[in-house]
């Protein structure tokens, strides 16, 4: 992968946009320190140039046999910050960090899924915490034209979930364990949820 998103990202390396900023953020009512990651518009170029640089080795790896990647976080966490105007929450003092990116407005915190395949295999660290939850589907019939939808997924089936036949997601993470299914499946379609927005890189 470094290898031709290294590339990519030397060539825009000395005319980035992308803020790297201290503020404060707000949870459940208290002001906690945070270091967020904040791009502008003008970086959309730029990160598409990332986004075909991680399809170029996608496709190029099948001549290979090879396994595809997945897509890395800051393309698709960068993608709907900027789409969203929600930076990325890079660390966090005094409080969990576990989650993505950050709304300024509502104060809540984000926790981005994505997937590239049809159907995706999700896993949850045990620690993981959010207010809101949304999956990018950037499979869409395989088209692969940068184009994504994002569900807002009800936190209710998330936590609720029944992972095995005697546990729901809720308990495998009080047990400490990685809870993973397929959000697609096992949520989207199951429930009929409709995109919330459809955006395009």
């Amino acid at each position: 992968i470094l290898g031709i998103l290294g590339v990519v990202l030397i060539r825009i390396k000395n005319h980035s946009h992308v803020l790297k900023y201290s503020d404060k953020i707000v949870v459940k009512g208290k002001k906690y320190d945070a270091v967020l990651l904040k791009a502008e518009k003008k970086d959309t170029p730029k990160l598409k140039k990332l986004y075909n640089a991680w399809l170029e080795l996608k496709n190029g790896l099948k001549d290979f046999e090879s396994r595809a990647p997945n897509l890395p976080e800051g393309i698709s966490e960068g993608a709907f910050s900027l789409e969203f105007d929600c930076p990325r929450v890079l660390d966090v003092k005094g409080t969990a960090a576990s989650y993505d990116c950050y709304n300024p407005k509502t104060h809540e915190r984000i926790q981005i899924k994505a997937t590239t395949i049809r159907y995706d295999l999700t896993s949850f660290g045990p620690d993981s915490v959010w207010d809101v939850l949304y999956l990018l589907d950037f499979y869409r019939d395989g088209k692969f034209d940068g184009t994504y939808d994002v569900y807002k997924i009800p936190n209710d089936l998330i936590y609720n979930h029944q992972i095995s036949k005697s546990q729901t997601f809720r308990d495998q993470q009080k047990q400490g364990r990685r809870p993973r299914f397929g959000i697609k499946q096992k949520i989207i379609e199951k429930h009929n949820i409709k995109p919330v927005k459809t955006c395009k890189i």
